[in-house]
């Protein structure tokens, strides 16, 4: 009853979760342009997940995994019969490669050759993690699937869950559900971290009690997607900023609802992995184009943001493609061999820089 009242009081003063506001990208994730400058590029058409297997570095993309040379090429290693959702390292030499049908695959190390599956109507995975004979299982959304999560978004949809597969036995459980859209995980200590990105926040659960969600981070300016560990600390890669319009737009039911219905999804006023390919674009007058020249701190709804978290998951530097970059839709960043990795499946490139160059006075300056 006091949470009804509290959401008709928020209603009416545009405050709580009815307010537009989004917080702007400063101290650590201050704007810079580090994705963009002093960066290896290498062209990989639908890259979307990164690993680390035995010391190797793999990339996903479309139903193939790609190793990474020595000479920088990325070379086709395997096929698969559906499209790769995500692939996660298991112990030093097992590779587990989620594929969009649902269907989990271990290739390599102790478990080569198994197949689970979290739920019979788990066919929406975004992220899995592993720890010992357990793999954690993330499912975006029970009614969309990975390609639908702009309309995930603007259903408001709050239908993901987190699953625990015994890879000894077999067995599933379900560690949580009514999760908004979660996009990562990792796993620290007895804990799951969560990136919960239709809520735009990092939260912790302990299976052991999956009814106690600890906040990590809240009100995080982009929407947060899959997390990788590094030696001190963790990689947070976030898929599209959010922006004051599409807020606005998340409360208007009635808007949303046609909008869906009568325009085509290209050109839905929702967040992108990459925008500003046609005019029919929202967002395409006013400040964001002046004499034909796209602005850097123009509004946009897609870029490119990369935080380094520290152990207790707070921003300490970022790598940014801004508004008028060529480094957008970050899905996935990991730190291999003194270098730091990061798919930009919106621009279809993998970027890389040393390490030491990405840290918290370089990527919170510029």
């Amino acid at each position: 009853m006091i949470g009804g009242l509290g959401r008709i009081v928020d209603n009416l003063l545009g405050r709580g979760e009815a307010a537009v506001t989004v917080p702007p990208l400063d101290g650590a994730l201050r704007p810079n342009r580090l994705l963009d400058e002093g960066t290896t590029r290498t062209p990989l058409d639908g890259v979307d997940c990164l690993a680390v297997q035995g010391g190797t570095l793999l990339a996903a993309a479309g139903d193939g995994i790609f190793v990474h040379g020595a000479d920088g090429r990325w070379i086709r290693r395997s096929t698969w019969p559906s499209p790769i959702a995500c692939i996660a390292s298991i112990g030093a030499d097992g590779l587990a490669v989620a594929l969009a049908s649902g269907d989990i695959v271990v290739e390599g190390g102790r478990f080569d050759g198994r197949r689970y599956r979290a739920d019979g109507a788990s066919a929406c995975i975004t992220a899995v993690a592993a720890t010992g004979s357990h793999l954690f299982v993330a499912n975006g959304s029970a009614t969309n699937g990975p390609g639908d999560w702009q309309r995930d978004l603007l259903e408001r949809n709050a239908q993901g869950s987190l699953w625990r597969i015994d890879l000894d036995g077999g067995s599933v459980e379900r560690v949580a559900d009514r999760l908004a859209w979660p996009a990562g995980i990792a796993v620290q200590g007895g804990n799951v971290v969560v990136s919960e990105a239709w809520n735009h926040r990092l939260i912790a659960i302990d299976p052991a009690q999956p009814g106690k969600r600890q906040v990590l981070h809240a009100d995080l300016p982009a929407y947060p997607g899959r997390i990788a560990p590094d030696a001190d600390g963790y990689w947070l890669a976030l898929f599209a900023p959010r922006s004051q319009l599409v807020e606005f737009v998340l409360r208007e039911p009635a808007y949303r609802r046609r909008m869906m219905a009568e325009v085509p999804q290209p050109y839905w006023v929702a967040p992108n992995l990459r925008s500003g390919r046609s005019f029919y674009e929202s967002l395409q007058g006013g400040g964001v184009k002046h004499l034909g020249m796209l602005k850097p701190w123009a509004p946009t709804m897609s870029a490119g943001l990369c935080a380094r978290l520290d152990g207790a998951f707070q921003p300490r530097a970022s790598l940014q493609s801004r508004a008028d970059g060529s480094t957008h839709g970050i899905t996935s960043v990991v730190q291999h061999e003194g270098m730091v990795f990061a798919a930009a499946r919106g621009d279809g490139v993998i970027v890389s820089r040393p390490a030491a160059t990405s840290g918290a006075d370089q990527g919170a300056g510029r």
